[in-house]
């Protein structure tokens, strides 16, 4: 519990900011609601079904644009600024960092995902041929496995100059590969199977499969396992990746590790999970 210490009050500094920052609250909570009148319009002609169809995408698009374009962009300006330095000659610990941040993202993604999720309902009428509750539980593991592949992002990129550009080296293929943007079934074999290989086409299936299709926890079993995967893994990664200051080296065995260790899971999933059920064209 020692190195937890200042989780709390790091957290609730963390809130202050998002909440007294114009454009952390424009990002978190105007612009998902303006990516899901766009696409409801122009992709969804308005129709509640349809909106419903491509909501599971757009809370896709949610949660990874905050993981990396908030959650990793923030941790390397705060680096640049000399924030981490200032904590550094406390007696907070690495490990109370990096939870600060995951659990100011946590919330802040779930204050985003509510919204967005009300104005759909409000506006669109949009409805769930499954549990309710369940669409809940894979938005949260969704965000679970994505908050910690930020935070990895966030300790590797050395500055606002690379964390821009790493970021969209990640965001782009996840948005438009995973069935978040584009329907999967539209895409080609040859990339459906690339898409197999990145951690948003599982969260797309789950959600997708609970809202669309109806299906139970037990049809889900292999994207809900992956995640979870991905959560843990990512998670114990976070400690040999973090550093205080920009100059500071990451060991290259770490990063190596760090790669090896992601990429070993989606490989695995790509081999083993069963074929995607969103690849099946809707009659």
């Amino acid at each position: 519990m020692r190195a937890l210490r200042g989780t709390k009050q790091l957290t609730l500094a963390g809130l202050l900011s998002t909440v007294r920052s114009k454009a952390a609250l424009f990002w978190t909570l105007a612009f998902p609601i303006f990516l899901l009148v766009i696409f409801a319009f122009i992709f969804g002609g308005g129709d509640g079904d349809r909106v419903s169809y491509l909501l599971p995408g757009l809370w896709t698009i949610t949660v990874i644009s905050a993981s990396f374009f908030g959650l990793s962009m923030v941790m390397v300006q705060e680096r640049e600024n000399g924030t981490f330095r200032r904590y550094r000659v406390t007696p907070v610990s690495p490990v109370a960092v990096v939870a600060s941040f995951a659990i100011v993202q946590l919330l802040t993604l779930t204050a985003s995902l509510l919204l967005q999720s009300l104005v759909a309902k409000l506006a669109f009428g949009i409805t769930s041929q499954g549990s309710v509750l369940l669409v809940v539980l894979m938005l949260f593991l969704g965000c679970l496995a994505f908050v910690p592949l930020g935070l990895i992002v966030g300790s590797v990129a050395r500055d606002m100059k690379i964390a821009p550009v790493l970021t969209n080296l990640i965001f782009f293929p996840m948005m438009f590969l995973s069935g978040a943007a584009v329907p999967f079934f539209f895409l080609p074999k040859a990339v459906q199977a690339v898409a197999r290989l990145l951690p948003a086409t599982y969260l797309v299936e789950s959600v997708q499969g609970v809202m669309v299709r109806g299906e139970g926890l037990a049809q889900l079993q292999a994207p809900v396992i992956v995640m979870l995967v991905t959560a843990a893994v990512g998670l114990a990664l976070n400690g040999l990746l973090f550093r205080w200051e920009s100059s500071q080296s990451i060991p290259r065995r770490n990063i190596a590790l760090a790669v090896g260790g992601i990429l070993a899971i989606y490989v695995v999933a790509a081999l083993v999970a069963p074929e995607l059920r969103m690849a099946i064209q809707p009659k």
